[in-house]
């Protein structure tokens, strides 16, 4: 008699203590998640404010499209800010058909089999290949054996080869996201697997494959290793500066900005190296906020959302 009455009000204290331990748990990996994400926000705006104050005063209209100067203080990044675009454009045309067919191929196409097999087993062996490595291999095939000396084009193909498997995997993990009710639906209607994918899929991937994009850029705007080797480190003067002609050498800003810091003889290095910087990391946030933008306008449109 007497455990009957004791046992209700031990078994209620019991669960009242897990029901607190619990809340307390939760309430810890609430808060650790949140300062981790609050930790990443505060280190960009960390990074961004003292690239700031480092740079800005280097940073003028004359910085901006003036040219390197080889001696003397005051050079301007001119033609190292539209070589960084053209060769990002460059790049993008030949990763870009190439990584979302690959892509495309091993997440809609390929069955379980050797080839695929090979497939997969090149692009992850590809990826981690060091930039430095490639730059060689750019350095030896396009400068050397073609002959094609320090080109734009030569720098943009050794960076195609770097950022292949980055972007094939994001495109199978765009596709992947797709519901499988888009590929029901479409076959459905008597369209074939190409009009699935090109209709229904791939403009429903549009999001993801942005982000992809974003991250491929940003690692183009920054690489060094690959483009001093393919490209070259220095710009020519005059018209031929902003040459669309893709044989020119095309030092971009990521380079000068190395080059400055190791080699160069002008007294305002640090300063110019500093600017360069900032002047950089502008270029990639405003690159990856007009991509998002633009990312999520064509999802919208093509989702039929838009209005």
């Amino acid at each position: 008699m007497a455990r009957a009455l004791v046992a209700p009000p031990v078994i209620e204290v019991l669960s009242s203590n897990r029901a607190r331990s619990r809340r307390l748990v939760d309430q810890i990996a609430t808060i650790s998640l949140w300062s981790a994400a609050t930790a990443v926000v505060g280190l960009l705006l960390l990074f961004v404010g003292y690239l700031f104050v480092q740079g800005y005063s280097a940073v003028s209209w004359h910085f901006l499209t003036g040219y390197p100067s080889a001696a003397a203080a005051g050079g301007g990044v001119g033609p190292e800010i539209f070589n960084s675009f053209y060769i990002l454009f460059l790049t993008l045309c030949f990763t870009l058909p190439i990584s979302v067919l690959a892509g495309a191929y091993l997440q809609e196409y390929a069955g379980p089999g050797r080839f695929r097999d090979i497939v997969q087993f090149s692009a992850e062996s590809l990826a981690t290949v060091p930039s430095i490595v490639m730059g060689l291999f750019g350095l030896i095939v396009f400068v050397q054996m073609l002959h094609w000396h320090f080109t734009a084009l030569g720098g943009a193909l050794t960076l195609t080869l770097l950022n292949l498997p980055a972007m094939m995997r994001v495109t199978q993990e765009a596709l992947a996201s797709v519901p499988a009710t888009y590929r029901e639906a479409s076959m459905g209607l008597g369209a074939t697997k190409w009009q699935t994918l090109l209709r229904a899929i791939l403009p429903s991937a549009i999001g993801p494959l942005t982000t992809g994009v974003v991250l491929v850029s940003g690692r183009i705007f920054g690489e060094t290793a690959a483009l001093i080797f393919t490209a070259g480190s220095s710009v020519s003067y005059g018209a031929s500066a902003y040459d669309f002609n893709p044989f020119h050498t095309a030092e971009t800003l990521a380079v000068h900005l190395y080059s400055t810091q190791r080699e160069a003889l002008v007294p305002d290095a640090t300063q110019i190296a500093n600017g360069s910087a900032l002047v950089l990391l502008v270029m990639v946030l405003i690159f990856n906020i007009t991509a998002r933008i633009v990312g999520r306008h064509l999802t919208l449109r093509f989702t039929g959302k838009a209005s």
